[in-house]
């Protein structure tokens, strides 16, 4: 499988915590008492939503990973200052001004309309979904049967009688409660006990809503089931996909999410999917009315339905971003999934139009007005200082380094062996190799340094020549000289010293990026928030608070580096 799918790859479910630790302030630092070393702090995170609710159609709240939470207000979605890393599952309020989010490891949040604020939990676990009948009487579910209660003062463990994951939870009223979940778990609760339910389904349910106690739908794995007041029976829908999510205006007019942008919808007589532009997953839904209604995803997938057709909401920049580079330390751009170019100017990362909606993969430039990006179907976009502009490259496959040692002489890689090189002029083919060639770096026009599918190269100016090393997959190379050179890639880190090629590092954390400032200050990035540092003995993991895929690094000395990556992720390491 090609490393654009594979880095463009998400759980359905379930994140894994990463970094080996959290920010120290995820709030933000302390401006009055600035940190006297560096840290490594969040400088923007994307929405990359698991769930929706709001108070109307202007006060929506969308939560997701690493505890991203975001704010629509009708006409913008607004990053707020979230009080946890984790991931978050579920979110549920009784007016704009008490809300309520939850998630993994015993995560409770609460927003008083001013700021958000973690609550005591009294549990690890993970807490999958949050619903109440007012402020004082909220109910949050998760794994291993987990059941809370808030009564307004603190929260307290209810039995539920089963062991299963609880996934979803839903009620008409305080005394009329239904959490649903694993291998087609139902419990209800009647305002004295949780007892269970007979479903006849085996199947994972993931959510549940209801117009009435005696008008209930979940979905799940595929299923849909209905609760008519007596029994649970399955609704035909027709579709395969996982669904997530389910909400309704009224019982004839209900709507469910799932995989691959599927949203279906319930009229009192059959279900029906509702086309859209998403093919990305969708994991919650939410509606002020039936004629507007929302639908968040992964990856910064935020739909909205106006009772005639779902169009794209804007999405706070959520796109996965694959590489980081700069000019100097207030001058870095950023490129990504759809085309996705970021700017950082110093003070904040904005979007700059890039004319391509394609995937971007690599970025490099000579100086802050001559900068090169590339990506899918041979796509090579060139910033002038002014505005991208889309240049000639010859070929359809996808691109995925880039490197010069200058401005006309710049050399990028990519699927087929595709070896081009920029003379300032015109871009033409090096090289006769047939292997996915995915990152490029060297010490000079002469000494250049190629890695992909099982290929380790190098250029010496005239021709290019295979170098042994590896059979895997590497995905990015840099080095401090010609004779100090770093390899990554789902194997672990290679090391060049100027003979052979050494594994000096295992497998493990899905590496995806490699800079170093010399070549006793090294980051290696990868999945779920790994995070590596090499300073000239062993590689350590660092604590960033990331949880998220890590893709890009760059920087401009050790204590002033940019780290990038899924969700739009960006870190900075720095004061």
């Amino acid at each position: 499988m090609r490393w654009a799918r594979r880095l463009l790859s998400v759980g359905l479910l379930l994140a894994l915590s990463g970094c080996g630790g959290k920010e120290s302030n995820p709030a933000g630092p302390d401006e009055t008492n600035p940190p006297a070393v560096p840290q490594w702090k969040f400088q923007h995170r994307g929405l990359n939503a698991r769930a929706v609710w709001g108070s109307s159609a202007s006060d929506v709240f969308g939560v997701g990973a690493d505890g991203v939470i975001e704010h629509f207000n009708g006409g913008h979605w607004i990053p707020m200052k979230s009080a946890t890393n984790e991931l978050l599952y579920g979110v549920w309020g009784n007016s704009g001004s008490s809300v309520f989010a939850v998630g993994m490891h015993g995560t409770i949040l609460h927003y008083d309309g001013i700021t958000w604020r973690p609550m005591a939990s009294g549990t690890s676990v993970h807490l999958a979904a949050v619903w109440g009948s007012s402020g004082n009487d909220v109910f949050v579910v998760g794994s291993g049967g987990t059941i809370l209660h808030y009564d307004g003062a603190s929260w307290s463990p209810m039995s539920s009688g089963t062991s299963q994951y609880l996934a979803g939870v839903w009620g008409s009223s305080g005394i009329d409660v239904f959490a649903v979940g694993a291998n087609g778990t139902v419990v209800h609760y009647d305002g004295i006990a949780w007892s269970p339910m007979t479903t006849g389904t085996g199947q994972f349910l993931a959510g549940v809503w209801g117009a009435s106690g005696t008008d209930v739908f979940a979905v799940g794995g595929g299923d849909i089931i209905h609760f008519d007041g007596n029994t649970w029976s399955p609704m035909t829908n027709g579709r395969n996909e996982y669904l997530f999510g389910v909400w309704g205006g009224s019982g004839n007019d209900v709507f469910a999410v799932g995989q691959y942008g599927t949203i279906l919808h319930y009229d009192g007589g059959a279900w029906v999917p509702m086309p859209n532009s998403a093919d990305r997953h969708f994991y919650g839904v939410w509606g002020a009315t039936g004629s507007d209604v929302v639908a968040v995803g992964e990856a910064g997938t935020l739909y909205r339905y106006d009772g005639h057709a779902w169009s794209r909401m804007g999405s706070g920049m959520s796109k996965a971003l694959s590489a980081v580079w700069g000019s100097s330390g207030t001058d870095a751009f950023a490129v990504g999934e759809a085309g996705t170019i970021l700017y950082y100017d110093g003070h904040a990362w904005g979007a700059m139009p890039s004319g391509t909606g394609v995937n971007l993969w690599g970025v490099w430039g000579n100086s802050a007005s001559d900068v090169f990006a590339v990506g899918e179907a041979g796509t090579i976009l060139h910033f002038d200082g002014g505005a991208w502009t889309v240049m000639s490259s010859g070929t359809n496959e996808a691109l995925y380094g880039v490197w010069g040692t200058s401005g006309n002489d710049v050399i990028v890689v990519g699927d087929g062996g595709t070896l081009l090189r920029y003379d300032g002029t015109t871009w033409n083919p090096t090289g006769g190799l047939s292997a996915t060639i995915y990152g490029v770096w060297g010490s000079s026009a002469s000494d250049v340094f190629a890695v992909g599918f099982g290929n380790i190269l190098h250029y010496d100016g005239a021709d290019w020549s295979p170098m042994s090393g590896t059979s895997s997959s590497l995905l990015r190379v840099w080095g401090s000289s010609g004779s100090d050179v770093f390899a990554v890639g789902p194997s672990g880190i290679l090391h060049y010293d100027g003979s052979v090629w050494a594994l000096v590092s295992a497998g493990g954390g899905g590496l995806k990026g490699v800079w170093g400032s010399s070549g006793v200050d090294v980051f290696a990035v990868g999945d779920a928030g790994t995070l590596l540092h090499y300073a000239g003995s062993t590689w350590r993991t660092l604590a960033c608070g990331a949880s998220s895929g890590l893709r890009g690094v760059w920087g401009t000395s050790g204590s002033n580096v940019f780290v990038v990556g899924e969700n739009a992720t960006v870190l900075h390491y720095g004061m």
